[in-house]
């Protein structure tokens, strides 16, 4: 029998706290990993001195040995990134456990400290370029010293991963090797298995942990999951809400996430009197009960295509999106259609009553709400849509669930890894590394 494929993960955020995009990806690529049969060690940074360093996750191991401030980079002492490529690299090189290639979840510091790391353990190396949009690593690599050092270790991985075609192109442009590059988009995972538990029973079950997520039975439930600050577009959902509260009777707002607006959010919901109308939870040690507990949600930044959205339609969440960029190639669609849905002001150019089967919708895209970012009466206007006809909503968001499991398998891109990683392993590149040695190290 084949031996398993030892893969080292190397990731900035490792734990489960629904705001952090990266950190719900990486936690679903290391499961996938598990489940295809490879053997998987996580390395991440700890962001407080009292985490454990050492931890399993679904029966992986989980390494957290060195610290990351949660203030950032400074400009000298102990919180500069050099300090921390260099702990994290030699870290790696002197690891607790053997591998057979080294996987960097992002093309940022991380990057340069696994590449380095597995040149010195004469490993292969394996590098995803991460994030969409503005937050992508590649837009990243342009605006700073460091960021130019990013971009050149990832240059030097065996090989680098892109999820999009226009983050091939952009790689291709900015001189990366085209025989090293591999595509493999972000993928939709099956439904939540749910069991008995219905919306109504999953939301009696959170409120009876967090009494701030008691809903009414006859309320309606607005989810938003991101970053709390202005770049992500949460304030479109949170400058609207008096409106949508005053025009829809008993609609709640779940805001789950982290970031330096969350109390100017929290002050600014509360002198509206939505106190008894919104919750603000932490983190969450699986966030399918959150979705699924949900009506609807409203999602406006660049970030969120790589578990958040995907987890939301995996459990076949209705979606309103703002029309960006990052979102209309997510489900390849045109801004013209995307304009002429918003116009026609419904989720379909066709009747909803129109589209009972695959048969009909082909196109993710015409499942979704959108709305214009610029125009937030159009936000409203795609809740009040949703929330008039729950059920015809729910039905529609299925037949995306199923357009985006059949055309973006959450299966297909794991094995894709998967396989990457064992012609890698098996490649010229490949040495056995022995971590009671530390003359491979040097």
């Amino acid at each position: 029998m084949e031996r398993p494929v030892r893969v080292l993960v190397v990731g900035r955020h490792f734990w489960p706290h629904g705001s952090l995009d990266s950190a719900g990806h990486l936690m679903e690529l290391a499961s996938g990993f598990k489940l295809a049969g490879a053997q998987v060690s996580v390395v991440t940074p700890k962001h407080a001195a009292s985490w454990a360093e050492r931890f399993s996750f679904r029966e992986c191991q989980v390494y957290r040995p060195i610290r990351m401030f949660r203030t950032g980079w400074t400009a000298r002492g102990d919180r500069t990134a050099s300090r921390y490529i260099r702990y994290l690299r030699d870290w790696i090189v002197s690891n607790p456990t053997a591998c057979d290639v080294v996987y960097c979840d992002s093309g940022r510091e991380e990057a340069i400290a696994a590449v380095e790391a597995a040149r010195a353990i004469k490993l292969p190396s394996v590098v995803r370029l991460a994030g969409h949009g503005s937050c992508s690593d590649l837009e990243y690599h342009q605006h700073s010293r460091t960021g130019r050092r990013c971009r050149a270790a990832v240059r030097d991985a065996t090989a680098v991963v892109v999820g999009s075609a226009s983050a091939h192109r952009r790689w291709l442009a900015d001189g990366g090797d085209r025989e090293r590059v591999h595509r493999i988009p972000i993928g939709v995972g099956p439904a939540p298995d749910q069991g008995w538990s219905s919306p109504k029973r999953l939301r009696q079950a959170m409120a009876r942990i967090n009494g701030d997520l008691f809903v009414p039975d006859s309320c309606s439930v607005v989810l938003s999951v991101e970053r709390l600050d202005r770049s992500s577009g949460v304030m479109t959902l949170v400058k609207s809400a008096y409106s949508l509260a005053q025009n829809i009777q008993g609609l709640q707002f779940w805001i789950v996430g982290d970031g330096p607006l969350r109390e100017t959010i929290y002050a600014q919901l509360r002198s509206d009197g939505l106190r008894q109308s919104m919750a603000m939870p932490g983190s969450f040690s699986s966030a399918d009960d959150v979705f699924s507990a949900a009506d609807l949600m409203v999602h406006a930044g660049d970030e969120g295509f790589e578990h958040q959205i995907p987890t939301a339609i995996a459990a076949g969440l209705p979606l309103i999106l703002a029309d960006t960029e990052p979102a209309r190639e997510f489900f390849g669609v045109t801004e013209a259609d995307v304009q002429a849905w918003i116009l026609r002001r419904r989720p379909s150019p066709t009747a909803a009553d129109d589209a009972p089967n695959d048969a009909t919708i082909d196109d993710a895209g015409r499942c979704v709400w959108w709305f214009d970012p610029k125009q937030p009466k159009t936000l409203r206007f795609a809740i009040q849509q949703i929330v008039d006809n729950l059920q015809q909503a729910r039905r529609i968001s299925q037949q995306a669930r199923r357009v985006m499991q059949r055309t973006r398998s959450q299966t297909d891109s794991i094995e894709h890894f998967v396989t990457l990683f064992r012609q890698l392993a098996s490649g010229p590149t490949r040495r056995h590394f022995d971590p009671t040695s530390m003359e491979n190290a040097q």
